[in-house]
């Protein structure tokens, strides 16, 4: 079930790249050849934004991807250590002995450190070490979907005779994509910023009793 899983995922990161190399670069750059003949300033600020969101957008994927927060005990001493603070629990699934909120995750069959969720979109667990590159992804993907519905919008209703039946269609798809995407996005950094203010996970919401444990 754990392979199927992660051959799952993996396929999933390979369509999301696909789809990522589609719509965020063609697409935006493609929006951006309609205001090359407008005012300076839409062209530069409009570049800057294409540029700054698409390459930290691709940085923190690959940290997201790269980071593990799977735990493993390094040491007898690091072991004794958390011990001797009382401030571990044992997985009834591996047996191991660990910090009191690093949580197992079926999926990737391990135990993870600080554990939030398991993404499915990125095959990979956001636990500790990587939710902060999670969160820095998720905002540049929310800075890059509202750019692509504002441009969309501007291209729309400025452009409408040039780009015809055939491209008003696809611009008007594009923008209530970008759109839906941009508000589900909004919402979930509102969460997260609650979260972060509460010193709570993911899992912690959904199933209590863990926080408990965790506050302890």
């Amino acid at each position: 079930m754990n392979n199927m899983y992660t051959v799952l995922g993996n396929l999933q990161i390979i369509f999301q790249i696909i789809l990522w190399l589609l719509s965020f670069y063609w697409l935006d750059f493609e929006l951006y050849i309609y205001i090359l003949n407008d005012y300076y300033y839409i062209k530069v600020i409009s570049g800057i934004i294409i540029m700054w969101s698409q390459l930290f957008l691709f940085q923190y994927l690959l940290c997201v991807v790269q980071t593990d927060s799977i735990y493993e005990a390094e040491n007898d001493t690091e072991l004794q250590n958390i011990q001797e603070r009382m401030d571990y629990t044992t997985c009834k699934k591996c047996n191991l002995t660990r910090p009191k909120r690093a949580h197992h995750c079926r999926y990737c069959n391990k135990c993870v450190l600080k554990m939030d969720h398991h993404c499915f979109s990125l095959n990979k667990c956001i636990g500790e070490n990587n939710y902060n590159y999670f969160i820095k992804y998720i905002i540049m993907v929310e800075l890059n979907s509202s750019y692509i519905f504002w441009i969309g919008i501007y291209v729309l209703f400025n452009y409408y005779s040039e780009i015809k039946l055939i491209g008003c269609i696809k611009y008007g798809i594009l923008v209530f994509v970008s759109f839906m995407e941009s508000c589900g996005l909004f919402f979930y950094l509102l969460f997260h910023i609650y979260l972060n203010l509460a010193d709570l996970t993911t899992l912690e919401v959904i199933y209590p009793n863990l926080r408990v444990k965790s506050k302890k």
